[in-house]
């Protein structure tokens, strides 16, 4: 009687082992360690003055390209290129 009640309990605790390792291995771990993204997330988002001549202010730094140390929005990144060129033509 002894054997075939350690057996039940044996079984049970290794479906449960299943059930958490299952549970865990599902994908959702990532989602967990990463807490859920609140508004002010997104206001601490780092911004920056466009440096052509636009007057462009306080955009994200995502839409800017860097070119030599400054930050150009993409209408002023162009020209930017275009005078680095003009100045340094064999490249």
């Amino acid at each position: 009687m002894m054997r075939k009640g350690t057996m039940i309990v044996l079984a049970a605790a290794l479906v449960l082992l299943l059930a958490v390792i299952g549970g865990c291995g599902g994908g959702q771990t990532d989602e967990a360690a990463t807490p859920p993204a609140t508004g002010d997330a997104t206001q601490l988002a780092e911004t920056h003055d466009c440096d052509g001549g636009c007057g462009m202010k306080a955009v994200p730094l995502d839409k800017l390209t860097e070119i030599n140390g400054k930050f150009y929005c993409a209408g002023c990144a162009a020209k930017a290129k275009t005078e680095e060129s003009a100045e340094h033509p064999h490249g």
